[in-house]
């Protein structure tokens, strides 16, 4: 399609010429209808093909973008704990929105355009080459200078590109942070303090827009002053051959018409320019998170024996446990202990001392770097993650609600029946919390639980916990920063939900 379009494109000055030195010149009437005829034909055609190519660049260009983002974000979902540790969310989420959007535009507005701009750039000097040679080399002489500019402006403009994405990306990091805290913020009236820091990042965002476009707005006339250059020499040498009897005035004109023509392409190329750019240093920054290793799933490979998760019973061995977050900074050292099947255990000791690194790595959340963890009598490290995370069951002091109903964030959005969670909300005496939810399962949540008590959001956690039955419950402070009413409720769901399960309370 853009073969056929460049074509007919390439037509309309040669017709043109075509008219003036056989039509024109010698008055026949029949000539000039006929090309005029033609030419409208010409551009019906070449409107229509234009049309469909365009509406199919956009539907490419979309598709290339949803496949990225969720090949992104499944790739997200995949990385261990550790490293959204140390990546701020806003600048995750920068790599999954802006920077997807701007390799998508690539595709939809920039390669396919700029392939399409190159095949009438080639055809052009085809065309000259065959209208008049000397011509023709005296248009390509201006090129150089064109790649000389090209080169000089597009390396600083790639860099300052890649400054003003990793600008905005610590943007939307600080607002991450500060929505999400805003609470705190308000306490410790912050706001002030706040704005002028963020007043400060934006500045900087600012600084880097400005600069980079000072490069583009010198870029675009500099282009256009090597066209009028070009146009200029061409009609200058094309002029004084015309009036020697050495070259037609319609060739002149077709002539004048392609160079004219010429620079349309290098200025559409110029304007794609900062889309290139912008997909490189996007691109870049996407494909880095990709080479970003997964959380691997069986540590130690070609495990002893298969194992179905309904057959685990829960019994639970560390043995000469080591683990660190970062580097040899050792939060366990040299841990053991043993918790047998159907056992309850406390795990007792100062803020820091490691208990909830113990629930983190017996759930394999991190990899422990020394010792042996063991599920009745299996090393986890041989075990699918998600057939030890089926086995063991976590209910953490810090509750993660989604935007949702009561129902969809006790089931994560599983297919399970009301009877199934009602029946297993009765199980634990729970179900005086419903009772007060207004609309009861159908309940809507806000996101993060915005809405609720911290009792309410307890409730939640260990129901979606239980429902699935896991073999060893793990209760990381699930009492914590509860009203004594609700403490007494999930303290009694708690001794109900220890039952019969190897059962692990810090």
């Amino acid at each position: 399609m853009v073969l056929i379009t460049t074509v007919l494109f390439l037509l309309g000055p040669y017709l043109f010429g075509y008219a003036i030195d056989h039509g024109i010149s010698k008055g026949d009437k029949q000539v000039i209808y006929k090309i005029a005829f033609a030419l409208l034909g010409i551009q019906t055609l070449r409107l229509l093909l234009v049309m469909a190519q365009s509406y199919n660049i956009q539907v490419i260009g979309q598709k290339v973008m949803l496949d990225m983002r969720m090949a992104l974000f499944n790739h997200v979902q995949s990385l261990p704990l550790s490293f959204f540790d140390k990546n701020p969310v806003g600048r995750i989420v920068t790599r999954l929105t802006n920077d997807i959007a701007a390799i998508g535009e690539l595709f939809s507005a920039g390669v396919i355009v700029v392939i399409g701009d190159i095949f009438i750039i080639v055809g052009i000097f085809v065309a000259m080459f065959m209208l008049n040679l000397k011509l023709a080399l005296i248009t390509l002489s201006v090129f150089p200078i064109i790649v000389i500019i090209a080169l000089w402006f597009g390396s600083r403009m790639k860099n300052s590109f890649r400054e003003i994405r990793r600008k905005l990306a610590r943007i939307n990091a600080y607002l991450n942070e500060n929505i999400t805290g805003m609470k705190v913020i308000q306490l410790f009236n912050r706001e002030k303090k706040n704005y002028d820091k963020f007043d400060e990042i934006n500045d900087d965002y600012l600084n880097e827009q400005v600069k980079y476009i000072r490069y583009f707005a010198v870029f675009q006339p500099a282009i256009n002053m090597v066209s009028a250059l070009a146009i200029g020499l061409v009609l200058w040498y094309g002029a004084i051959r015309y009036m020697h009897g050495f070259l037609t005035l319609g060739v002149l004109v077709a002539f004048l018409a392609y160079v004219h023509d010429l620079f349309d392409p290098i200025r559409d190329i110029v304007e794609k320019y900062n889309i290139f750019q912008g997909a490189m240093a996007s691109s870049e920054r996407v494909f880095g998170l990709m080479k970003e290793q997964p959380e691997v799933d069986c540590v130690i490979s070609n495990p002893a024996r298969e194992v179905s998760v309904k057959d685990f019973k829960g019994a639970i061995k560390f043995e000469n446990v080591w683990f660190a977050y970062n580097g040899s900074d050792y939060v366990l050292k040299d841990i053991s202990f043993q918790i047998e099947t159907g056992q309850s255990a406390a795990l007792v000791g100062v803020t820091g001392s490691g208990k909830t690194s113990i629930a983190s790595i017996l759930t394999r959340l991190y990899e422990i770097q020394k010792g042996t963890i063991w599920l009745d009598q299996i090393d986890i490290r041989k075990m699918e993650k998600i057939g030890l995370r089926y086995v063991i069951g976590l209910v953490s002091q810090d509750v993660f609600l989604f935007a949702g109903t009561l129902r969809d964030n006790i089931t994560l959005f599983n297919p399970l029946s009301d009877v199934q969670v009602l029946e297993t909300i009765e199980s634990l005496g729970l179900m005086p919390f419903i009772d007060r939810m207004p609309g009861g399962l159908d309940m809507e949540i806000a996101e993060r639980g915005a809405n609720l008590s911290v009792g309410e959001r307890q409730f939640i956690s260990l129901s979606r916990i239980i429902i699935y039955d896991p073999r060893v419950l793990i209760l990381d402070e699930a009492t914590s920063s509860m009203d004594p009413i609700s403490e007494v409720l999930i303290q009694n769901a708690i001794q109900k939900a220890t039952q019969g399960r190897t059962s692990i309370i810090i």
